[in-house]
Order: C-alpha cells, then sequence, then structure tokens
C-alpha cells in the first residue's frame, strides 16, 4: 500500500473526504461524521434513488491513469439516472473499496477531486458514505439521492403508439473511446509510435476519436434537457447499455413496440473513425456500444423548441416511434429489412 495512505489509515481518509465535501444542497443536516447522514426530504414530494457501481477491469482501467476522470464519471452516470426521470439531484453517499496494491494518496485525491468537482456541476452534497479494502481491484459505489419534479416522475412506462422516438446527442462515441483506450490511445496524448497510423486517419478523424475518449471518460449528463422534457416526454431512459437494450426497456414497460429507422442513428463520428480502424460496423457501435448516456424518449410532440431554449446546440433526432404490437424495439433498415433490436451491454450475459 502506498505509505502515505496507510499513515493516513482509514479515518484519517474518512476525515479528508469529509474537509473536501462541500455543502450545496440546503437539506442537509448533518453530513459526514455521525452513523448516518441527516437530510431533509421536500414535503409532499418523493424521494429519487439510484446507485451505480465502477469496478475496476470492469468498467475502467487504472493503467489509463485518470483518476480525477474516473471520480467525476463515477457521479456522472448517477445524475444520469436522476435526469431520466426529470429530477433533480441532491445528496451523494461514496463507497470505497481500496485494494492493497493500489492508487496511492495523491491517486485518491484526484479522484476524490474530480467527484467533488463534478458534484458542484449539479448541486450535489457528498454527505456520507462508506470505506474498506478491496482484495481484487478498486470499487467505487455511489448512491445519489434526488427530488422527482413537481407533478410526476417521467417513466419507462408511458410511452404510447403515435409516440415519436427520440435521441439527445450523438450515439457510439463512448463504445468508441473504449476501443481507442483499449487499443492503447491516450486523451491529449500524439499517435502511440506503436501503432501503425492507417493512410485515411486525417486530423479530422483524429480529433473524432479524441472527443471519442472523453465521451467515455467523463460523460455529460443531460440533466437540463431531462428536466426541460417534463411535462413533454411520455417515457425517458438514459443511454446507459445502448439503444437496442435500452429501447427494449422502454418497450417492455410501457408495453408497445417500437420502430427505429437505422437511416436515422445518429452516429459519432469517433464511431465511423474507430469502427473503421478495428473493422467494426459503426451502426453497432451506436445501436449497442452503451454508455452514451444520452436521453432516449418518446413524445407525440416535436421537443426541439423546448430544448432549444435550455441546451442550444445540443442534437436531438427522431430515431423512430411507437407503434402498437410486441413490447421489442424493431430495426428497420434502408433496404427495407426489419428485424427486432436485440443486444446491447448485459453484465450476466459472455460475449463472443
Amino acid at each position: 500500500m502506498d505509505p502515505e495512505l496507510a499513515a493516513l489509515g482509514e479515518f484519517g481518509l474518512i476525515d479528508l473526504i469529509r474537509q473536501r465535501a462541500q455543502q450545496r444542497s440546503p437539506g442537509t443536516i448533518l453530513g459526514i461524521g455521525d452513523d448516518a447522514a441527516l437530510l431533509a426530504i421536500p414535503a409532499g414530494g418523493g424521494l429519487l434513488v439510484t446507485t451505480d457501481m465502477l469496478l475496476e477491469g470492469i468498467h475502467f482501467q487504472w493503467r489509463w491513469g485518470r483518476p480525477r476522470d474516473l471520480g467525476r464519471k463515477a457521479m456522472a452516470v448517477n445524475v444520469s439516472d436522476i435526469a431520466a426521470m426529470g429530477g433533480r439531484p441532491l445528496y451523494v453517499l461514496l463507497g470505497l473499496a481500496i485494494p492493497l496494491a493500489g492508487p496511492s494518496l495523491t491517486e485518491l485525491e484526484a479522484l476524490l477531486a474530480g467527484l467533488e468537482e463534478e458534484a458542484a456541476t449539479y448541486g450535489v452534497t457528498l454527505v456520507g458514505g462508506d470505506t474498506c479494502s478491496s482484495r481484487s481491484g478498486l470499487v467505487l459505489a455511489v448512491t445519489l439521492l434526488g427530488v422527482p419534479p413537481p407533478g410526476d416522475a417521467v417513466l419507462r412506462s408511458g410511452a404510447k403508439p403515435g409516440d415519436g422516438l427520440w435521441v439527445t446527442g450523438m450515439l457510439g462515441g463512448a463504445a468508441a473511446g473504449l476501443l481507442a483506450l483499449e487499443l492503447g490511445l491516450r486523451p491529449g496524448a500524439p499517435w502511440p509510435a506503436d501503432i501503425a497510423r492507417p493512410a485515411w486517419l486525417a486530423t479530422e478523424e483524429e480529433a473524432a476519436i479524441q472527443a471519442a475518449m472523453t465521451v467515455h471518460l467523463t460523460p455529460a449528463p443531460r440533466l437540463a434537457a431531462g428536466q426541460a422534457l417534463v411535462g413533454c416526454a411520455t417515457a425517458m431512459i438514459d443511454v446507459s447499455d445502448g439503444v437496442a437494450s435500452d429501447a427494449g426497456h422502454l418497450c417492455t414497460e410501457s408495453r408497445v413496440a417500437a420502430r427505429i429507422l437505422a437511416s436515422r442513428i445518429p452516429i459519432h463520428a469517433g464511431a465511423a473513425a474507430m469502427a473503421r480502424l478495428t473493422a467494426r460496423d459503426p451502426l453497432d457501435l451506436a445501436l449497442r456500444g452503451g454508455e452514451d448516456y444520452e436521453l432516449l424518449f418518446t413524445t407525440p410532440a416535436d421537443p426541439r423548441p423546448t430544448l432549444a431554449e435550455i441546451a442550444p446546440g445540443l442534437a436531438v433526432t427522431r430515431i423512430g416511434e411507437v407503434i402498437a404490437g410486441q413490447p421489442v424495439p424493431w430495426l428497420a433498415r434502408a433496404d427495407g429489412r426489419e428485424e427486432i433490436l436485440a443486444g446491447g451491454f448485459d453484465h450476466l450475459r459472455v460475449s463472443g
């Protein structure tokens, strides 16, 4: 173990975290320091609670050397869940399992700084958590609490036949960024000498790959967009496991089918470049790659005027429609063929 971290000890680390945590939520009566946090919940409303784990070797590789980005991502992926319900995040709990051969104190401080930076962006207060040792890799377990919008939260279960199926942003960037990182590329670094650079790879394509790595390492949850879609969206979900999987969840919960047009999928330029570099299908990266943390939603209206006011420049694309039928998404290809859209990331299914 890092000597500085060993000298600090578990309770010294907890005290360090307590000193770093900034109060941003007015309902925080008592945060870190007691057996439990004491929080004020707005009267008359519900409570949104979500949790995500990030495991070394599954969700990230420590050798990528991005502890601050990891802290930001741990917060962002949870904020994305709150965004998908139109809510407002307030309080966060952090669980840390630290391997003996794991990060140094300096690296942990960078990770915590990243988490606090992201918390500051969305007005979230770190109010507690847990620390322990790990016999494998580093584990981050984040639980985020928030409040739903006035009225009702936007659920996955409200889609109706005739609604349009829309998505924010571009798809496949995170999957492409992961491919780039696994290949040995790094954000802000020149093309590695030990990786053959294809003749077709121009400055524009390399910039797109760099942008894709940023999407993977530090996703931007669409909180403002999700809040703006309250009253407009009939159903919504964040794209964490890929459109193929997440559209399936919408269909299942709403008991409807969906027809998705392959020609309408907004493919991230980095996904197109990495697909060419690694002999993959860019459409597959966009539909099944996951971790884009965009919003997939249904609405009978055109949401673009609403979203343009709060997120100017954010791409919003109608990729299909909700239809009656067996609760599955269908992919309509340009040649007229239609097939059930399956796949997407599943932790408990072995690929290959």
